[in-house]
C-alpha cells in the first residue's frame, strides 16, 4: 500500500472524518459551517479538517474548504483488488503469496557478474 493511500484510509477511518469528508465533497464550506452542522466543537472540526488536509483530501481555497479527489481512484483500485483477492479463494492467495516470496528471495540473492566469452 503506497503512504497516500495509507493516509486516505487513516483520516477515512474515523466517522467524523468521513462525515466530514463527504460534506465538503458534496459543497465547499468554511469551518464555521461546518461546526454549526455536525455534533462536535469548532476545535474538534478544526482537527478532523487538519488531519484531512495533511492525507491529502482536502485543501483550502479563497477560505473555503474543498474536497481533493485525486486519491479516491487509488483507494477504488486498492478496494477492487481486495475485493478481486477476497473473491478468488484463499488457494490464489495462497500461490501469489508464494510467487511473491520466492521474488522477493531472488532480490535478496547477490547477483552474479556475467561471465566473459573468449572468441
Amino acid at each position: 500500500m503506497t503512504d497516500g493511500i495509507g493516509a486516505a484510509l487513516d483520516a477515512l477511518g474515523d466517522p467524523t472524518r468521513r462525515d466530514l469528508y463527504e460534506r465538503i465533497l458534496a459543497r465547499p464550506s468554511r469551518i464555521s459551517g461546518l461546526a454549526a452542522a455536525v455534533p462536535v466543537t469548532r476545535p474538534a472540526v478544526s482537527h478532523h479538517v487538519r488531519v484531512l488536509k495533511d492525507a491529502g483530501l482536502v485543501r483550502e481555497e479563497d477560505g473555503l474548504l474543498v474536497a481533493v479527489v485525486d486519491p479516491l481512484p487509488q483507494l477504488r483500485t486498492y478496494f477492487d483488488r481486495l475485493w478481486f483477492e477476497a473473491s478468488v479463494g484463499e488457494g490464489w492467495l495462497r500461490e501469489r503469496f508464494a510467487v511473491s516470496r520466492r521474488l522477493h528471495a531472488l532480490d535478496t540473492i547477490a547477483p552474479v557478474a556475467p561471465r566473459s566469452r573468449i572468441a
